[in-house]
């Protein structure tokens, strides 16, 4: 009895494993983050590398009406990027590595006396995740980003272009087809 317990525990992980494995050609679409999240395609070019698309808008519309000698603005901020991720392992949790690169146009909103011109960034980041498959075609993950943000110049208010060191943690969840 233990003998046939032991034989269909390995069966059983081996089907689980081969479940996962082949992974080229797979695409998924997804979300990432809570608070502002983007839209992701994934696209497995081999077994374990994957390229992503990322894209990804707000909108932000203060309330009320603007006090005198003041103008509403709308915010809006823009996101498009790609990544490229290396995946240590294809199975029920595959972890992996990356890099990202990603564009942000963001207009801040508000009340202003003179509009503010929209401030353009630039983010370059080393990825490191894992995604947890629930089955076949979903997975549940976390990813953690390190890098740099850099915030280009602008003219009102008049800013210059300034690097900042940045770290974000985001939620993930795909759907695979």
């Amino acid at each position: 009895m233990k003998r046939l317990t032991s034989i269909l525990a390995v069966v059983s992980l081996l089907t689980s494993v081969s479940l996962f494995a082949q992974e080229k050609g797979k695409f998924g679409l997804g979300i990432d983050g809570v608070e502002s999240p983007n839209l992701l395609a994934k696209y497995f070019v081999s077994d374990q590398f994957a390229t992503e698309f990322i894209l990804g808008f707000d909108v932000y519309s203060p309330g009320g009406e603007a006090p005198t000698g003041q103008t509403k603005v709308t915010g809006t901020a823009f996101r498009i990027g790609i990544d490229g991720l290396y995946h240590f392992q294809i199975g029920k949790v595959s972890p992996y590595v990356g890099a990202e690169v990603l564009f942000q146009n963001m207009k801040e909103g508000g009340f202003y006396t003179q509009e503010p011109d929209a401030r353009n960034e630039v983010f370059a980041n080393l990825v490191l995740g894992a995604e947890y498959f629930i089955d076949k075609n979903f997975s549940f993950g976390i990813k953690h980003k390190i890098g740099a943000d850099i915030k280009l110049s602008r003219d009102i208010p008049k800013e210059e272009t300034d690097t900042f060191f940045k770290t974000a943690t985001q939620l993930t969840a795909r759907f695979y087809f």
